[in-house]
């Protein structure tokens, strides 16, 4: 609320006690209690003036309250109806002169309110209205010559000259205020201005903070996603780096194995193998070294949920493991995992099965990866089983699946190297069958092989897992024996004559006994170099065949 319209609010308080106090003063003072005198017809023209105003009065504070007494037309009435009721309380009904401290009252706020102009208009309307009123009181009493006409109007217009100076002065008052309030005003306006500016700023600068908070935000997922990246990239190197160096299955599933338990920090990783030929999964590499853990995967990897995902090549991640569905978890406190397929589009190899102890342990991004890692996996182990039977081409002789000459020299080098190097004896048996061309012309050249075949067979099966046996010519084979002296390789090879001889080779109608030749050397008995080895042995079953055939011959020191 303004404080002018507290200031109009105390007005009218003031009017009201000056209404009741007229009131009372009519009817007890002046006419004692005696109620017939006030329906005389100056007390009811002071009743219905009186009654005016205090309607006045309350219209005054409706406008007050609905903030529309300041609208010209409504304040000039309102006004100019309070220097009525004011001037004719006292001239009129007689009230006491100190009641024109209202009158007093109501041009000093006028002033205050509008300016000494206006102010000046109301006391020319004030004058106007006494000059009346006072006419109207004389001309009521009929005593013209009794009355002092120009003392009373002399009252009048000093009243009104002094407050016409009142106003004047009131009037500076109001132009220093309003002066003041102008600029009050525009520094409030400028302040204003200066606080909407600010705040504006303040939005810039608080969007410019959200737009930072939100590049903060995506530079930080990207760096997330880029670390991620880069964890992918590195697992990915590693398992290249291990198909392009590693050729061997055991050793490449192991480092794969320990890749995937560093990457992925799990507690458990396994591999697991498919044998086509038994239809049946089995634990190839794993960190579990549990003996009761192991036998409970090994018992249950062939479960519905394992063999289908190896059929249809889906990955599955389980972030809430159920036993019942996976019961190679059962009583192994396993709560997550995931399963991915080791194919490539020609071969099923296996799965990849990783555990996590607690629950909701993996995600997208980790099935993601496994993805990749499986994909990557499934290639390695491919170029593995290619590298072996490259290998085997080139190592092993295709008839007889023994070891060809080539890479016998190669063997036979190193095991000489080192039965040197720790000194203990080599022997080494050449041995060839005998009458080997009458097979091939009696029974034909696919008959020959069989036999070949089956000899190369029976011997390799016969000899120890540090042995070896080659084929070294046509139908000539040979045999290491490493930390094997003369005497013990002389009953080795005559078993393994006496073997021979006792069997029978069968080819639907055909069947044929063989005998061997057999010729013996020992390092360092009967040479010093491989080469010499070998003379001594090729030397010795020479005079094999020399003694019919069908023998074992020991190498000689002589030349």
């Amino acid at each position: 609320m303004r404080k002018i319209d507290k200031y109009e609010k105390m007005y009218v308080n003031f009017t009201w006690i000056f209404i009741i106090i007229a009131l009372l003063r009519m009817v007890i003072i002046k006419y004692g209690f005696q109620c017939e005198n006030v329906l005389e017809t100056s007390n009811l023209v002071a009743i219905i003036f009186l009654s005016i105003a205090s309607i006045t009065n309350i219209c005054k504070i409706c406008f007050i309250k609905k903030n529309i007494f300041q609208g010209k037309h409504t304040y000039y009435v309102v006004r100019l109806l309070e220097i009525m009721f004011v001037l004719f309380a006292v001239i009129v009904i007689g009230f006491e002169k100190w009641a024109y401290i209202l009158l007093v009252f109501s041009i000093l706020i006028t002033t205050l309110e509008k300016g000494k102009r206006k102010a000046q208009f109301f006391l020319i309307c004030s004058l106007a209205f006494a000059g009346v009123f006072q006419g109207v009181k004389v001309y009521s009493e009929y005593e013209l010559l009794n009355i002092n006409i120009f003392c009373c109007f002399s009252t009048i217009i000093f009243l009104h000259i002094v407050l016409l100076m009142f106003s004047e002065l009131c009037g500076k008052i109001y132009e220093d205020n309003y002066e003041s309030e102008q600029q009050n005003k525009r520094l409030f306006a400028e302040l204003a201005s200066r606080y909407e500016q600010l705040e504006e700023a303040q939005k810039e600068i608080q969007n410019q903070n959200d737009k930072l908070k939100d590049t903060n935000y995506k530079v930080e997922d990207t760096n997330k996603k880029l670390m991620e990246s880069l964890a992918e990239l590195y697992t990915v190197q590693q398992i290249a780096q291990a198909i392009s160096s590693i050729f061997d299955i055991k050793e490449l599933l192991q480092h794969v194995n320990d890749i995937i338990i560093g990457v992925m920090g799990v507690n458990n990783s396994t591999i697991l193998i498919y044998d086509e030929n038994k239809k049946k999964l089995k634990v190839h590499t794993t960190n579990i070294r549990n003996k009761q853990e192991l036998i409970t995967i090994n018992d249950n990897v062939n479960c519905n949920i394992l063999m289908e995902t190896l059929g249809n090549g889906d990955s599955i991640i389980e972030n809430f493991v159920d036993s019942k569905e996976f019961p190679f978890i059962e009583n192994r406190d396993i709560n997550s995992l995931i399963c991915i397929p080791l194919l490539t589009k020609t071969k099923k190899f296996g799965l990849v099965l990783i555990e996590h102890k607690l629950a909701n342990a993996f995600d997208d991004n980790n099935l993601r990866l496994m993805n990749i890692i499986g994909r990557q996996v499934g290639i390695a182990m491919e170029n593995a089983e290619l590298y072996q039977k490259m290998h085997e081409l080139a190592t092993i002789d295709n008839l007889t699946k023994v070891y060809n000459r080539l890479s016998f020299q190669e063997k036979l080098k190193d095991e000489f190297e080192i039965a040197k190097k720790n000194n203990y004896p080599l022997s080494l048996a050449i041995f060839d069958i005998d009458h080997f061309k009458k097979f091939n012309d009696t029974y034909g050249h696919l008959f020959g092989d069989k036999v070949l075949k089956h000899i190369a067979s029976l011997i390799k099966n016969s000899l120890r897992s540090g042995d070896l046996i080659a084929r070294y010519g046509g139908e000539e084979f040979v045999i290491v024996l490493p930390k094997t002296d003369i005497s013990r390789a002389v009953e080795k090879v005559e078993n393994l004559r006496k073997k021979l001889e006792q069997t029978t080779i069968k080819d639907e109608l055909v069947s044929a006994s063989v005998t061997v030749s057999f010729g013996v050397s020992c390092y360092p008995e009967f040479a010093q170099t491989e080469s010499d080895l070998l003379k001594t042995a090729d030397n010795a079953l020479y005079d094999a065949k020399e003694s019919g055939r069908n023998c074992v011959k020991v190498a000689s020191l002589e030349e």
